[in-house]
């Protein structure tokens, strides 16, 4: 971040010549670039595993990300807005009550110290460009993480016996004199044979334009008449789904 004396002198970025930088990048040699390999191994021996009920779990992302450009996904409003660095004061260390708890770089403290055993993150802060919480979690391959997992493939599986009924029930609630259960239905349906997230309200002033079944608008849809081969109608769908990848979807 520059200073007050520094915006005054410098206000064109164009103008500026980055090539020493870049050139200095360029000339690191492998022996060097082996060398910071190996110490952030060493790093991630140390910081890198949690002690959860007396067994080692691995970390998923010890180091916090250091300040720089926001880059977002697909044409995201705030692309290019500047990620302030994360200083200890801004961390909420969450860890257990009969721990050591880790101290805080010399001069400075942590935000908060949390001994709550009912969340998975070990750390937390709040990104200054979308406002919300990130945090430091344990690997996929934990224990806990693994337990999660299998919870949701359960659900999936009881659900496989029940999907018939839920089928049958929301394809009578397509002739329902309610509007409101006829909508449900016909998202339940397109939530189901197409695979579509149900989507959720949001800014699009604040975050990237996705839709789900339930945010879909006009310009998403294409309604095509007798167009295949069975001389039936078809409705296309034009979606920017998770990740903003785009899909067409016909129905």
């Amino acid at each position: 971040v520059m200073t007050l004396q520094e915006r005054g002198l410098i206000t064109d970025l164009e103008r500026c010549d980055f090539r020493q930088i870049y050139e200095h990048s360029k000339a690191v040699s492998k022996e060097e670039k082996q060398k910071i390999k190996e110490a952030k191994g060493s790093e991630a021996k140390i910081y890198g595993v949690a002690l959860i009920d007396g067994h080692k779990q691995k970390v998923r992302n010890f180091r916090i990300e250091p300040p720089g450009l926001f880059c977002g996904r697909g044409e995201h409003p705030k692309i290019g807005m500047l990620k302030e660095r994360i200083r200890p004061e801004d961390v909420t260390i969450n860890c257990s009550r009969d721990s050591e708890i880790p101290l805080p770089p010399e001069g400075h403290k942590w935000k908060e110290v949390r001994h709550d055993n009912k969340v998975a993150w070990l750390a937390s802060w709040t990104g200054n460009v979308l406002g919300q919480n990130k945090y430091i979690k344990l690997d996929t391959s934990s224990r806990i993480k693994g337990e999660k997992d299998v919870e949701k493939y359960e659900t999936a599986r009881r659900l496989k016996n029940k999907i018939d009924s839920i089928r049958a029930a929301y394809q009578a609630d397509w002739d329902s004199e309610d509007i409101r259960e006829r909508q449900r239905a016909v998202a339940l349906y397109f939530i189901d044979n197409l695979a579509l997230r149900p989507g959720n309200k949001k800014d699009i002033d604040e975050a990237a334009d996705t839709v789900g079944c339930c945010t879909l608008r006009c310009e998403h849809i294409k309604l095509r008449e007798n167009l295949n081969d069975k001389g039936l109608d078809e409705l296309l769908l034009l979606v920017s789904g998770r990740s903003i990848i785009k899909e067409d979807l016909l129905i």
